[in-house]
């Protein structure tokens, strides 16, 4: 009897044990719902991270370009001084003028009500160009307007244009332009905060267009038409010409070994363009020349524009020689 008893206790204590081995076996094969959500936020949460790690730079300045030129078709992003003297007129609060001439001739006359900054410094007022109106980039004759309303643009100010012909030739040409009433200083840098940027692209792109306007303390990026004469009549394969004008225009006559493209598609042939030596963009009077050098240089590209363009430049000023094959 007391053998059998024994035994029993013996199958008792060996069945407990069975029993705690594979209730302990399950708690930690089982996760509960709390562990898995947590583990499948972690896993979106770096995958969100790894996405905004991936976005490279140079990618969003290529994109924004490709969409820049195809823009222009619809509009040069130029306003004449008559459009731009009866909004004046209208309501002065309506339009910002920025003036990127010197700090010397902006004192001695300007357009009334407008505001100054220079030239290299524009980076660092952007925060205070407004998006809610029109904004208007004044300089001498527009090539270097032309060249901040494309940067501008690029880092998302859709309302920047640049004053047609500059001040110089435009607002106050002899016999037909308009009165610099301002006098003294009125300076961006002292306007309230008005913008910034809008997402992370755009971050991208304003820090971009600052090292532009920065660079351009050292150079105007234009280049006169007899020194560009002057090294292709030396070195055909000195500079890569890019004639912007319209096709019949060229046709008509161009510098010689120049190439080819519509101002709306220079997009297209982004690829196309030379890495290894300067790129001088050409159109009438070096406006819309500026605009695309504006670009270029945000994508990395050595590029200048023909002083006063083929029309008001090459031709007109200097008499120099165009080509029509």
């Amino acid at each position: 009897m007391k053998k059998i008893f024994s035994m029993l206790l013996v199958l008792l204590f060996m069945g407990a044990m069975v029993f705690g081995l594979i209730g302990c076996g399950s708690e930690t094969a089982v996760d509960t719902p709390e562990e898995e959500a947590v583990e499948e936020t972690g896993e979106e949460e770096e995958e969100q991270e790894e996405q905004e790690e991936s976005l490279d730079p140079a990618d969003v300045v290529l994109a924004a370009a490709q969409a820049y030129f195809p823009a222009t078709a619809d509009s040069n992003n130029i306003m004449s001084s008559d459009d731009l003297k009866a909004m004046i007129d209208d309501n002065p609060n309506s339009v910002m003028v920025l003036d990127i001439r010197s700090a010397e001739d902006f004192e001695a006359g300007h357009i009334e009500g407008a505001v100054h900054s220079a030239w290299a410094e524009v980076g660092q007022i952007m925060d205070r160009i407004p998006r809610n109106r029109p904004v208007v980039v004044a300089c001498y004759s527009g090539q270097t307007a032309g060249q901040t309303v494309s940067v501008l643009r690029m880092a998302g100010f859709d309302n920047v244009v640049s004053l047609a012909s500059g001040m110089t030739f435009g607002w106050g040409a002899e016999g037909a332009g308009y009165a610099t009433d301002g006098t003294g200083m009125e300076a961006a840098a002292d306007l309230s905060s008005a913008s910034s940027p809008s997402n992370e692209e755009e971050e991208i792109l304003w820090e971009v267009a600052h090292d532009y306007f920065s660079a351009v303390a050292t150079s105007n990026n234009i280049i006169p038409g007899p020194e560009l004469n002057e090294a292709l009549e030396t070195n055909p394969n000195s500079f890569y010409v890019l004639d912007i004008r319209a096709q019949d225009d060229y046709d008509e006559g161009h510098i010689v070994g120049s190439v080819h493209s519509a101002w709306s598609e220079v997009g297209n042939i982004l690829a196309d363009l030379p890495s290894t030596r300067p790129i001088v963009v050409a159109c009438y009077s070096g406006q819309t020349a500026g605009q695309t050098v504006g670009v270029l240089r945000m994508l990395g590209y050595d590029a200048l524009s023909l002083k006063f363009g083929i029309r008001e430049g090459w031709v007109k000023r200097e008499g120099l020689p165009l080509v029509t094959e």
